[in-house]
């Protein structure tokens, strides 16, 4: 078994708890959890909301059985810069001033306010086109988090009595949750996590990460729309939207017809990323795109981006390649409990990458 920890998601409007245990090769599911937060508290710098939420975490460890007070979280993506880079291949002891380099060019921050880190996604050789061996290149996943970011995380874990042992992104926790799909010959997919506050991309081909982009419109900017297209209170949007979304044939289409719009520009710039990543790489068009995050769940959506985007499109299930007891069975096959928990889950396999 591995040497405890959970993977911990702490999300615009719920903080979310995962705990693994790698046992004869296989992950196996130990317990689960979920609690609501006050909507963007995990975003707030004041000491009290920083105190609500390190309780409420205290809480949902306790509620859900947890083993440890082990724990890997994850930055939330539009608090991060996120991007997949290449840079020329060099040896050892210069990798990491060349990644500095690059990260002046890049990053929107000095980075003596930052905490740089860096994962090398692909040589080249062995990848298929061997491209980025050919240019001499090295594709590279640059992350930069402010200081003032992990130094708030530390101190909301270490107040609900944790030990912190690595920060990481959504996107490489959700891609990790995903990894169920290097075990078959998959074509080249964009995840497509839609959260409540943004919609993340990620292009990820054989298992291996190729692009990021965030997008800064999610679940939330479509109940606002609908709050105030017909006059509802904020708990009767979201209500509204959960039940009918997209779907043509309910209430006349009237919720379809207020968040549409909305979701149109995000709809915009997806094919813009589509079109971008199959520009930069001839060859290795998107043929699937796999959902995440909670409006995944949004009625009518998997049909809706089918047929706006001419692709396969499908929900990810995090517990795929997870053995889950008989216990969480009936949880674990819903839809909710499959699109809320990537993140969480994808932290708690990070041993195994």
């Amino acid at each position: 078994m591995q040497d405890g920890f959970f993977g911990l998601d702490m999300g615009s409007n719920s903080i979310k708890v995962v705990e693994l245990a790698m046992n004869d090769g296989k992950w196996h599911l130990q317990t689960f959890g979920y609690h609501p937060v006050q909507t963007g508290a995990v975003f707030s710098e004041s000491d009290i909301d920083q105190k609500d939420l390190s309780k409420l975490l205290r809480e949902l460890v306790a509620e859900s059985h947890i083993t440890t007070r082990r724990v890997v979280a994850a930055f939330p993506e539009s608090l991060i810069f996120t991007r997949v880079i290449e840079i020329p291949a060099v040896n050892d002891a210069d990798f990491g001033s060349a990644i500095e380099w690059q990260a002046e060019q890049y990053v929107p921050m000095p980075l003596s306010e930052v905490r740089l880190s860096w994962m090398i996604l692909d040589k080249g050789a062995g990848t298929g086109s061997g491209q980025l061996a050919r240019k001499g290149k090295v594709k590279v996943l640059l992350v930069a988090a402010p200081n003032a970011l992990v130094n708030r995380y530390v101190n909301i874990l270490q107040g609900a009595g944790l030990q912190p042992l690595a920060m990481e992104t959504e996107t490489v926790a959700v891609t990790r949750s995903f990894s169920y799909f290097k075990e078959v010959e998959t074509p080249t997919t964009l995840i497509m996590s839609v959260g409540a506050s943004t919609t993340d991309l990620t292009v990820v081909d054989k298992g291996v990460i190729q692009f990021t982009r965030s997008i800064g419109t999610g679940g939330s900017a479509l109940a606002r729309a609908i709050a105030q297209e017909l006059g509802f209170d904020a708990n009767q949007a979201e209500e509204y939207k959960k039940a009918y979304g997209l779907l043509e044939d309910q209430l006349e289409g009237k919720i379809m017809q207020v968040i549409k719009p909305v979701f149109d520009v995000t709809i915009d710039e997806v094919e813009r990323a589509i079109m971008f990543y199959q520009t930069q790489n001839p060859g290795k068009n998107i043929k699937r795109i796999v959902l995440t995050g909670g409006t995944a769940q949004l009625p009518g959506l998997v049909v809706f981006l089918a047929n706006t985007l001419s692709l396969e499109v499908q929900i990810g299930n995090p517990w795929g390649n997870v053995v889950v007891p008989d216990e969480f069975k009936a949880k674990t096959e819903q839809l909710e409990n499959q699109v809320t928990y990537a993140v969480a889950a994808g932290l708690a396999m990070r041993e195994a990458s």
